[in-house]
C-alpha cells in the first residue's frame, strides 16, 4: 500500500484548482520549486503521471483529475471529522448564521438557544450567497433564516411569518387599512442590501407575480430594522415581517396586504451534524420557540 499524506493531497487539489504552479505554492503556501518536486516525488511512488507541465500551462491528467476530486472530499471530510469532534468535546463554538438578527423574533431564538446549548454560540453575518457553501464545509454550523439549499444540508421549515407594509403616519397610503401591490408599485420601496440579504429578490418575485415591478429607493439598508427608519420620509414604504411590529416608534404604522404573503424561518444545519448534542439542543430551543406565540 503507498502512503500519501493530508499535506500531499492538499498539494493535488490546490494545483488542481489553481492550474498554475506558482498560484498554487503561494495558496498552500510554500516555496514554487518545492511544490514542483512534492508533485515529482508523488508521480515516482505512485507510477502515474498527475499533471502536465508546460513553460505556461499546467493541466491535470486523467489520473490527477481523480485524485483532486477523492482529494478534495477527503480534506472536507475530515475538516468536518475534526471539527464535529471538537462541539462534541465542547472546545468548539457553535457557529451560527442570522438573518435579521435586529428583529424580534430571532432575539428570541438565539436567546433560547444560548441557554441550552452547552458551548458558546457565536452569531455571524455573512453574504447570503457564501451561507450555503460555508454549511456544507462546516465554518457554519446553523442559519436561521430563508431556506438554504444544498448537497448534505437539512433545511427545516420552523414557521411561517406575515409580510406587512411599514411607513410613517404621514404617507399617503397610511389612512388604507389594507394594501395592494398595485398600490406600493406607486411609491418607493426601502431596498435592504442584496450582498448581505436575499430580501430584494424574494419582493421582486412577488411583485412580478401581480405584474409589477418595485420602484426601489436609491438608498439602500443593512437589515429590515435600518431599512424601517428609511420610511420617515413619508415618502417610501418598507415590505418587513411581522415581527418587525415589535420595534416600530411612534408616529409608524404596518398595514396588512390583501394577498396573504408569508414568508419561513428555516433552520439549516448538515445532516451529518444533526445528531452532534449541541446541533440537537439548538434545534430543539429554536422549535420550542417558534411553537409558541412570539407576540403575546
Amino acid at each position: 500500500m503507498i502512503d500519501i499524506s493530508m499535506r500531499e493531497l492538499r498539494y493535488v487539489a490546490v494545483l488542481d484548482r489553481e492550474l498554475n504552479f506558482t498560484r498554487a505554492a503561494a495558496a498552500i503556501p510554500m516555496a514554487q520549486p518545492a511544490l514542483s518536486q512534492a508533485i515529482a516525488r508523488m508521480e515516482r511512488r505512485l507510477g502515474v503521471q498527475l499533471f502536465r507541465r508546460t513553460s505556461r500551462l499546467v493541466q491535470p491528467t486523467a489520473a490527477g483529475s481523480l485524485l483532486a476530486e477523492r482529494a478534495r472530499a477527503i480534506l472536507q471530510d475530515t475538516a468536518l471529522a475534526v471539527l464535529d469532534a471538537q462541539i462534541l468535546g465542547g472546545t468548539a463554538k457553535l457557529r451560527m448564521y442570522v438573518a435579521e438578527p435586529s428583529l424580534q423574533l430571532p432575539r428570541l431564538v438565539l436567546g433560547a438557544i444560548r441557554a441550552e446549548v452547552p458551548i458558546p454560540v457565536h452569531q455571524t453575518s455573512v453574504p447570503w450567497n457564501e451561507v450555503s457553501d460555508q454549511l456544507r464545509t462546516g465554518e457554519l454550523a446553523m442559519a436561521l433564516g430563508p431556506e438554504v439549499n444544498g448537497q448534505g444540508l437539512v433545511s427545516e421549515l420552523l414557521r411561517e411569518e406575515t409580510v406587512v407594509v411599514v411607513m410613517d403616519q404621514s404617507h399617503p397610503l397610511a389612512n388604507r387599512q389594507i394594501l395592494t401591490i398595485a398600490m406600493l408599485a406607486q411609491h418607493p420601496t426601502v431596498s435592504i442590501d442584496r450582498t448581505m440579504s436575499s430580501w430584494d429578490m424574494t419582493v421582486e418575485r412577488m411583485f412580478e407575480r401581480a405584474d409589477y415591478t418595485p420602484w426601489w429607493t436609491e438608498s439602500t439598508a443593512f437589515g429590515a430594522v435600518a431599512a424601517a427608519d428609511l420610511v420617515a420620509d413619508g415618502v417610501s414604504t418598507l415590505l418587513a415581517l411581522e415581527s418587525i411590529t415589535a420595534d416600530q416608534p411612534q408616529g409608524r404604522v404596518c398595514r396588512p396586504l390583501s394577498i396573504p404573503w408569508t414568508e419561513g424561518w428555516f433552520l439549516s444545519y448538515r445532516a451529518a451534524s444533526q445528531e452532534l448534542p449541541a446541533v440537537a439542543a439548538a434545534a430543539a430551543a429554536a422549535r420550542s420557540v417558534l411553537g409558541a406565540d412570539v407576540y403575546s
